[in-house]
């Protein structure tokens, strides 16, 4: 699933690196324009790559579906205590007036990404599979990722967030270049894959969709520019059951430790107890999916106007999809630096587009 401007265009696998093309598209713009803004969340997880397999993927057996539920033991959050959730609040309460109390912001991190698909089955990919214990034909079992993200940040609306990837799919590596950026005016957005075999670069009208669809390197690649130009779009909305588990220190930093659920997967923050900053993040995936998780992303991102029985229809197909969650196992680390109240110039929020690279039809 992505935006009609990709129709019939020929791009790389994010996972397997393989040439595809992508079909014509099918319904109104304005449903594939819900199912976009759902799939971003996922994104956000760096799952966005291994739902392109799971994107029509449905269990066949209610026993399947039984087992799956469960998901991975450790994605589970324990339900929060009354005194956590209230510890939680408060710092969290001191980490947005942190953020949205500067005026400029630089921050490096970065994210390691490790996922495991070896319990993904020929069933899941087709019902009708003879052998549904086998594995998937060209399915690898395993994925890394590192992407190195830097980030320039200034009121009351200019910003420049890149990240560079490198990836590992079994034998096959590659190298991704995504950036989000605005001088002020229109945001831009650039994905580059495979070292520049797949790229193009567009214009976006909503900087939360910008900075969401460019949030390969994790939670607080998105959150941190959220946080610090008070967006109402904030990834928080998606996160339940928020409390606070301990303390920890992170390079030698005395840091808050909170845990909550992130569209059903475990999410951890270590916020220092000195500048209220995010200094690290672990998102622990397999976590099994509710009704309420998708009924959630569907509120807030759903097009009024869309017909009631269309929008029945996105929401099961959105919730057939979001059950191969389970079987995919692993957990994305990112780690940050941060630089305060900098002076920059104009130029410092300019992208300098490599060779090819062609704008195309603004979303």
């Amino acid at each position: 699933m992505c935006d009609t401007t990709y129709s019939n265009r020929q791009i790389n696998c994010p996972i397997c690196q393989q040439l595809i093309v992508v079909p014509k598209s099918i319904g109104t713009k304005a449903g594939t324009g819900v199912v976009k803004k759902i799939l971003t969340v996922v994104v956000i997880l760096v799952v966005l790559g291994a739902l392109g397999y799971g994107g029509w993927f449905f269990y066949s057996k209610h026993k399947e579906k039984v087992a799956a539920a469960a998901g991975n033991p450790a994605a589970q959050v324990a339900a929060p205590s009354s005194q956590s959730v209230a510890s939680a609040m408060a710092v969290t309460e001191k980490m947005h007036l942190a953020y949205s109390g500067l005026d400029t912001l630089s921050a490096k991190g970065t994210a390691v990404m490790e996922i495991d698909m070896s319990g993904v089955t020929a069933a899941d990919v087709n019902p009708k599979a003879k052998n549904t214990k086998q594995r998937p034909p060209g399915m690898p079992t395993k994925m890394t990722m590192t992407t190195d993200v830097s980030m320039k940040l200034a009121k009351p609306d200019k910003y420049l967030v890149q990240g560079s990837m490198k990836q590992a799919t079994g034998p096959m590596t590659s190298t991704n270049t995504v950036a989000a950026w605005s001088t002020g005016e229109t945001n831009y957005t650039l994905m580059m894959f495979n070292g520049g075999s797949y790229k193009n670069f567009t214009t976006v009208k909503d900087r939360n969709q910008a900075l969401m669809m460019n949030g390969q390197g994790g939670a607080l690649a998105v959150g941190i520019p959220q946080l610090f130009f008070d967006d109402t779009g904030t990834i928080a909305k998606f996160i339940s059951e928020w409390g606070q588990t301990g303390d920890e220190a992170v390079d030698g930093e005395n840091c808050a430790v909170l845990t909550g659920k992130l569209m059903g997967q475990k999410l951890r923050i270590w916020v220092s107890k000195t500048t209220y900053l995010a200094m690290k993040s672990e998102i622990t995936l397999g976590g099994a999916l509710s009704d309420a998780d998708i009924d959630t992303a569907m509120a807030l991102n759903t097009d009024t106007n869309m017909p009631p029985a269309k929008l029945a229809q996105m929401k099961a197909q959105a919730k057939q999809q979001m059950a191969m969650m389970t079987k995919i196992k692993g957990t994305i680390t990112e780690t940050y630096s941060y630089e305060t109240n900098n002076t920059f110039s104009a130029s410092d929020f300019d992208y300098p587009l490599p060779r090819g690279v062609k704008l195309v039809r603004g979303m």
